[in-house]
C-alpha cells in the first residue's frame, strides 16, 4: 500500500507541537465540562435536584453534542480548521462562563445545551488536524495525545475547583476540616454561601481565550492544508460512506466506549460520596488519580501501537490488539459493587480508567481510515451517534439509580459495552493489506523544516 496520497508531501517537526495544542484544547474542553461533576453535590443541593433531574443535565448536554458534532463535521470539511476550531473554543468558553450566572434550573439546562453544542466541535476539528499533520503510523500516538486532554482536564479540574472555592469562600477550609473529622458527606456544603459553586465556572470558562491566542500565534496556515482531498477509490459522496461496513463497526465502537467513559465521568463522584462515604476532598483526590491513570492508558496505547507497528506487527493488528486489551480492563467494572472500601475498590476503578480512555486512540485512528474527503463528517456523524445514544441512556441511568438507591448497577454495567464492540471489530472489519514496517518507513516523506 502506498503512503496516504492525501497527506502533505512533507511533515513538519512542528506537528507534535500542534498535537500538544490539541491536547490543551481538550484540557480546556473537559475543565468546562467536569466542573459540573465536581460540584454535583452542591448543585443538587442548590437546585433541589433528584438523580433523575441531574441526569437531564447530562442528557441535554449529549443531545446538543450530537447536533454540534454533525454540524461541525460538515463545516470543517468545507472551511479551514484554522478558523472553525477557535470559533468552537470561544463558543464553549462563553457557555461555561454563563453557567456561573445561572439562577434557575432552566438557565442551567440551557447553558449545558450550549456547552455541548460547541464542545462537540473539538473532535471533528482535532481529528481533521491530526489527519493533516501526521503520517498514518503516527496517528494513534497523535490521537492519544489529543484525547489524553480529556483525562488531563479531569485531573486538573478537581484541584482548580477546590482552589477557586476556597478563594471565593474563606470558610471553605474549615468546612473541609470538619468533614475530614466527622466523615460527613454533606459537611462541605452545609452553611456554605449558596452561590459558591458559580465562581469556578466563571474562571474556568475564561481559559479558552488563551488557547485561541496560542493557536493563531504558533500554527502556520500551511500545516493545516493537508488531508482534504479524496484518495483514489474512496467514495465521492458522503452518502456512500454508509455503505462501508467499517463505518457501522466504528458506530458500535464509539457508542460502546463513550458509554463506559461518560458513565464513570458522570456518576463516579456522586458514587464515591453518596455510597462509599468519601468526603469532597477525598473524592477529588481519588478522581485526580483516576484520570491520571486514564491518561497513562491513553499514552501507553498510542505509544505501544506505534512501537508494535514499527516492529513488524502491522498498523491494523497493533490497533486491534490494543483495543482488545483495553476492553478486557473495562470488564473490571463488573467487580465494583463487590469490592471492599480501600485499595481493592480503588485498584478496580483505576483498571477501568486505564482501559476506558485507552480505547479512544484506536477508535480515532480507525475512523481516519474510512474517508479523507469526508473526514469531518465521518467524525461528526459518529460523535453524534455516540452522544445521541448517551442522551437517551442518561435518564435511564438516573432512574435506575433513584430506584436502587445506588450507582453500583450503572457503573458495573457500562464497563461491559466495549467487549461487544471489540468482538464486532474482529469479525466485521476488513482492512486493506498493509506494508511491512521497513516498507512503510522507506515510503514515508522526510521531515520538512519549520
Amino acid at each position: 500500500m502506498n503512503p496516504d496520497p492525501t497527506a502533505p508531501p512533507a511533515y513538519s517537526p512542528r506537528r507534535w507541537w500542534v498535537c500538544a495544542l490539541l491536547m490543551l484544547a481538550t484540557v480546556v474542553n473537559y475543565m468546562d465540562r467536569m466542573a459540573l461533576n465536581q460540584m454535583a453535590l452542591r448543585i443538587k443541593t442548590y437546585f433541589g435536584l433528584t438523580n433523575t433531574d441531574y441526569s437531564l443535565l447530562e442528557s441535554v448536554f449529549s443531545l446538543a453534542f450530537a447536533v454540534g458534532a454533525v454540524t461541525t463535521g460538515f463545516v470543517v470539511d468545507r472551511v479551514s480548521v484554522r478558523w472553525v476550531y477557535p470559533v468552537m473554543v470561544l463558543g464553549w468558553s462563553a457557555a461555561g462562563v454563563l453557567t456561573g450566572f445561572a439562577n434557575g434550573f432552566w438557565m442551567l439546562l440551557g447553558c449545558r445545551f450550549a456547552l455541548g453544542l460547541f464542545e462537540a466541535g473539538n473532535w471533528p476539528c482535532g481529528i481533521r488536524t491530526t489527519k493533516a499533520v501526521l503520517r498514518p503510523d503516527e496517528r494513534s500516538l497523535g490521537n492519544s495525545l489529543f484525547q489524553s486532554g480529556t483525562a488531563l482536564g479531569a485531573v486538573i479540574t478537581p484541584l482548580v475547583v477546590l482552589a477557586l472555592l476556597r478563594s471565593y469562600d474563606p470558610g471553605e477550609p474549615q468546612r473541609h476540616a470538619v468533614m475530614a473529622v466527622t466523615g460527613g458527606t454533606y459537611a462541605a456544603v452545609v452553611d456554605a454561601p449558596a452561590d459558591t459553586w458559580k465562581f469556578p465556572f466563571r474562571v474556568i470558562g475564561s481559559l479558552g481565550v488563551v488557547w485561541v491566542v496560542l493557536w493563531f500565534a504558533t500554527v502556520p496556515p500551511a500545516m493545516l492544508a493537508g488531508a482534504r482531498g479524496g484518495a483514489a477509490g474512496e467514495p465521492a459522496r458522503f452518502a456512500d460512506v454508509f455503505r462501508d461496513r467499517r463505518f457501522w463497526v466504528l458506530f458500535a465502537l464509539t457508542v460502546a466506549i463513550n458509554i463506559t467513559w461518560h458513565g464513570y465521568r458522570t456518576w463516579l463522584p456522586l458514587y464515591l460520596q453518596e455510597k462509599r462515604g468519601y468526603s469532597e476532598a477525598r473524592m477529588s483526590g481519588f478522581t485526580t488519580a483516576y484520570y491520571l491513570v486514564a491518561d497513562v492508558g491513553s499514552w501507553t496505547v498510542g505509544g505501544m501501537t506505534l512501537y508494535l507497528s514499527r516492529r513488524g506487527l502491522g498498523v491494523h493488528r497493533s490497533r486491534v490488539l490494543a483495543c482488545g486489551a483495553c476492553a478486557g480492563l473495562t470488564l473490571t467494572s463488573l467487580a465494583v459493587p463487590f469490592l471492599p472500601d480501600g485499595w481493592a475498590l480503588e485498584a478496580g476503578l483505576l483498571a477501568v480508567a486505564f482501559g476506558a480512555l485507552g480505547l479512544f486512540p484506536t477508535y480515532f485512528a480507525l475512523s481516519q481510515e474510512v474517508s479523507s474527503r469526508h473526514q469531518g463528517k465521518v467524525t461528526g456523524t459518529l460523535g453524534a451517534g455516540a452522544h445521541g445514544s448517551l442522551a437517551l441512556i442518561y435518564p435511564v441511568e438516573g432512574w435506575v439509580i433513584d430506584l436502587t438507591g445506588t450507582q453500583e448497577v450503572v457503573l458495573a454495567a457500562v464497563g461491559v459495552a466495549p467487549l461487544f464492540a471489540f468482538v464486532l471489530l474482529l469479525r466485521a472489519w476488513r482492512s486493506p493489506a498493509e506494508p511491512d514496517a521497513t516498507t512503510a518507513a522507506a515510503a514515508a516523506p522526510r521531515p520538512a523544516s519549520g
